[in-house]
């Protein structure tokens, strides 16, 4: 994916580092250790549904924005009596089949706030905890074989509690993977 592909067309508002495959394997690579230390704690502590799936960014916006358009929701006042037929947030099923939940934005430029629907198409669930640990092996070279006192120093340096060992800690190993190569959702 090229920069262009991670920008989003106002008003969508997304967070692709919790969010989207494509954006964390960029952000792992292409951050300086500043930004990369100071974002890692916007994943936050809960779960979240990750896409996994080819399409960017810039094409997940465009193609929300143009089904919005095709039901003449065009202003933030359309879009939240839109959201409140769906009691404050709706979904919408995208060109892969992935299916996005949409919710009001804070910003009154980025009112149109999507995540990937729970357990979508594409998307895999998975615990803030999980993706840092394995984003952090990512960025530092770790590998599954790697040895728990070194997975639990980095998990320490991001404010989280040592894991046992590698094998028995859920999830860690399936994302790394994820993080790692093709896989099929």
């Amino acid at each position: 994916m090229n920069v262009l592909s991670f920008i989003l067309p106002k008003p969508v508002l997304f967070h692709p580092l919790k969010h989207h495959l494509g954006y964390i394997r960029h952000f792992i690579q292409n951050t300086t250790d500043d930004e990369f230390y100071a974002a890692i704690p916007r994943i936050g502590a809960s779960q979240m549904d990750l896409y996994c799936g080819e399409l960017s960014l810039l094409n997940i916006g465009q193609e929300i924005l143009v089904q919005l358009a095709a039901m003449e929701i065009a202003t933030e006042s359309d879009f939240i009596s839109f959201l409140a037929i769906g009691k404050g947030h709706q979904n919408l099923i995208i060109s892969d089949g992935s299916s996005w939940t949409l919710l009001r934005g804070d910003d009154p430029e980025f009112y149109v706030h999507i995540h990937p629907a729970r357990y979508a198409r594409h998307c895999i669930r998975v615990k803030a905890g999980v993706l840092k640990t394995a984003v952090m092996m990512q960025r530092h070279g770790l590998t599954l074989e790697s040895g728990t006192v070194q997975v639990n120093a980095l998990r320490k340096c991001i404010g989280l509690s040592a894991i046992k060992n590698l094998e028995e800690s859920e999830g860690i190993g399936r994302i790394w993977a994820v993080l790692n190569g093709p896989i099929e959702v």
